[in-house]
């Protein structure tokens, strides 16, 4: 009889056994597997929509200059028919009092303007120059006064545009133009004979060239008087139909190609197409003598990947990606996300391998894999441990309970609705304890496994939000950024709106930086950048914010005035930069300097940009009264 009962004993457990096994590994398993589906795709999908969110704003932030040029040219066109339609008389002595001709007969500015002066109207000019070509006669009044308002505009509105731009100017039919441009006195550099007007920027604008009179950016162009790359936009404008003048603005693509390159996402690269197909710029390999590429047909582009990419993206969106469009491409495995850029019909494309994804999906998903083995190589050794050390367990209970474990159901054993033995002294209480405990941590590593998710997710949110702090803040001067003052310029604005508090702006800009780089070398100013921002920082009260504005621009948001009138914090940051002493013998001041502009918040202030225009208009204050001064407008 033992003999005859032994075999069946070993069939038996050798059969739960498998049985258990077999249970548990599907169900685990599924349980892994549909977690692994699920933080792979979560994964994949942030990834993508990260890359969704860059593009997006990327291409915001470099549309900004182009929606920037057309608010100018609107302001400037508004004016100039304001002065025009006036009563203002400009003579041909007052003509003459600006220009001369050469000895090439053609007709400038006098240099003078363009290194700066104080004219008889009252104006300051500076980097101001002009210029009409030698085959255009200038003895009529119409156009001598035309050139003479022109100059005083530009006299008043380029130092506050020139900032982001490389130059603002008016063209006119007659080939004349004047220009404020800081780096080149485009006006007395220009050739003699340059007939501007039969040139392809300018003659678009004229009335046989443009009937419908609409203004519009250029293509890509390189400007040899300036030796830059650009594009422009201009505006022709009428009056009675009568072609006046062509107010432009020039938009120097150096630092644009610049960021091409150093702004892109790890992994991955930038490049930009015209919407018609032509190649913008693209970043080669460092070798590469093509790193700019310029202006380039899709005919004369060598490398088919990257005329596969503008096909495809053009198939996929009809040649309008909109605000973003998010396209797999199978050559090469990558993804293009694609955003126009508002102005140029430019589509600015970021270029990321799937394989970066796939990467980092498959990273956080394995860790949930790995804990899904362990827990079933954990199960397998605990059940195999019970079952080899009693074999006499009651067969019809652990048959019921091993059915419940197939089934997924572990709260009936561990619940105790499926009763096991666990009461007996012996070996067979003991394996129903333990298969009850079995029964328990499954249960609980179902919970594990969902917090362990839950913690992960947590995790990557977290890193989110780290990424987001780290984008509002400057790199060189570890102060923040123009997206964190565009942002908590809005809000307080929104506060101050609604009754909520007040607040004051301070816009301050380093007096003749750019002679101080000239003069000491970029790196030295970005150190005298670093010094004064730390300056200010350790100077403004605990609930106040100072940002880099742009470029040696900073700006202050002064929240509160209930603790120290706002117009005492800012002449003590202007007290702070004085105290540094930084020697600058080439300025009249002998040492580095600040100008600066501050406004308050009050009703008359329709929008943050009023808030912006009112303070910048006492920074020009600033430095049309000498420099080093705070304006208050008090």
């Amino acid at each position: 009889m033992l003999r005859l009962g032994k075999p069946t004993s070993t069939s038996l457990m050798r059969s739960v056994l498998l049985r258990i096994v077999l249970a548990a590994t599907l169900v685990v398993g599924a349980l892994t597997a549909l977690a692994y589906s699920f933080i792979y795709t979560e994964t994949q999908t942030r990834l993508l929509d990260n890359l969704r969110d860059w593009v997006v704003e990327r291409a915001r932030n470099d549309s900004v200059i182009f929606e920037l040029a057309e608010e100018n040219l609107a302001r400037l066109s508004s004016e100039f028919v304001r002065l025009y339609t006036s009563d203002t008389v400009v003579t041909t002595d007052d003509f003459w009092s600006y220009y001369q001709a050469d000895q090439d007969s053609a007709v400038r500015m006098h240099r003078e303007y363009y290194e700066g002066v104080y004219a008889d109207d009252g104006l300051y000019y500076e980097s101001v120059s002009g210029f009409v070509g030698n085959n255009q006669p200038v003895d009529d009044p119409d156009l001598q006064r035309r050139l003479v308002l022109s100059a005083r505009l530009l006299a008043q509105f380029g130092p506050a545009w020139i900032n982001r731009f490389q130059n603002v100017h008016v063209s006119f039919p007659e080939n004349a133009i004047v220009l404020y441009a800081p780096d080149t006195p485009w006006g007395l550099e220009a050739a003699p004979d340059l007939p501007m007007n039969e040139l392809g920027v300018i003659r678009s604008m004229q009335q046989s060239e443009n009937p419908e009179r609409l203004p519009g950016w250029t293509g890509l162009y390189y400007d040899e008087t300036a030796a830059e790359w650009a594009l422009t936009y201009q505006v022709p404008l009428d009056l009675d139909g009568r072609h006046l003048i062509n107010p432009s603005h020039d938009v120097s693509l150096t630092e644009l190609m610049e960021k091409l390159v150093t702004d892109t996402p790890d992994g991955g690269y930038n490049l930009i197409f015209r919407g018609d197909g032509y190649l913008i710029a693209h970043p080669a390999e460092p070798a590469s003598d093509r790193r700019w590429v310029g202006q380039m047909s899709l005919e004369n582009i060598d490398d088919p990947a990257i005329v596969r990419m503008y096909q495809l993206i053009d198939e996929a969106t009809g040649g309008n990606p909109g605000t973003v469009s998010l396209i797999h491409n199978p050559v090469g495995d990558v993804w293009l996300a694609v955003s126009e850029l508002v102005g140029p019909d430019w589509w600015f494309v970021s270029v990321y391998p799937e394989s970066l994804i796939r990467a980092a999906a498959g990273q956080a998903a394995g860790a949930v894999m790995f804990t899904g083995v362990v827990l079933l190589l954990l199960l397998i050794a605990i059940i195999g441990f019970i079952i080899r050390r009693d074999a006499e367990r009651p067969l019809a209970q652990l048959r019921e309970a091993a059915q419940c474990i197939g089934r997924g159901d572990y709260a009936a054993v561990a619940d105790g609705r499926v009763r096991l033995p666990r009461e007996l002294k012996n070996e067979v209480g003991l394996l129903a304890s333990t298969f009850h405990e079995m029964a328990n941590s499954i249960r609980d590593s179902q919970a594990t496994l969902e917090r362990i998710v839950q913690e992960r997710t947590r995790d990557l949110q977290a890193a989110n939000s780290d990424l987001r702090e780290l984008s509002l803040l400057d790199g060189l001067l570890g102060i923040h950024n123009r997206r964190a003052f565009d942002r908590d310029l809005a809000r307080v604005f929104r506060e101050a709106g609604s009754g909520q508090g007040e607040f004051h702006l301070m816009l301050i800009d380093v007096d003749h930086f750019k002679l101080f780089n000239d003069s000491h070398g970029h790196a030295r100013g970005d150190e005298v950048l670093r010094q004064i921002a730390k300056a200010i920082s350790s100077t403004i009260r605990q609930e106040d914010r100072v940002y880099r504005y742009g470029g040696e621009e900073l700006a202050v948001l002064f929240n509160r005035a209930d603790t120290e009138p706002a117009d005492s914090a800012a002449q003590r940051i202007m007290d702070a930069v004085r105290r540094l002493a930084i020697a600058f013998p080439e300025s009249e001041h002998a040492i580095v300097t600040v100008s600066a502009g501050l406004t308050h918040f009050h009703a008359g202030q329709y929008s943050v940009d009023d808030v912006i225009a009112e303070a910048d208009g006492r920074l020009y204050a600033s430095k049309h009264n000498g420099r080093n001064c705070l304006t208050t407008g008090s």
